[in-house]
């Protein structure tokens, strides 16, 4: 089972089940007829994690880029 979202302006019917325009369904990952919607760009996959969780924080200055940045810290001060 997984779910997904209608991206579409109409109602979809997904082994049964029905999704309003932007809202999610939960069906079987193996429905007729699923795989060719969510290649037309219908359905989207929904992996359940929120949008805050789904970007990713900078990777932090490391080594060199540290020091460099110290000097001008106490230029300023």
């Amino acid at each position: 089972m997984g779910k997904y979202r209608n991206e579409s302006l109409g109602v979809v019917n997904v082994d049964g089940k029905f999704a309003a325009p932007k809202r999610t369904l939960d069906v079987d990952d193996k429905a007729p007829g699923l795989a060719r919607m969510v290649k037309r760009g219908v359905l989207s996959k929904v992996d359940g994690r929120t949008a805050g969780a789904k970007t990713e924080k900078p990777a932090e200055k490391g080594g060199d880029a540290q020091k460099a940045e110290q000097p001008q810290q106490k230029a300023a001060e």
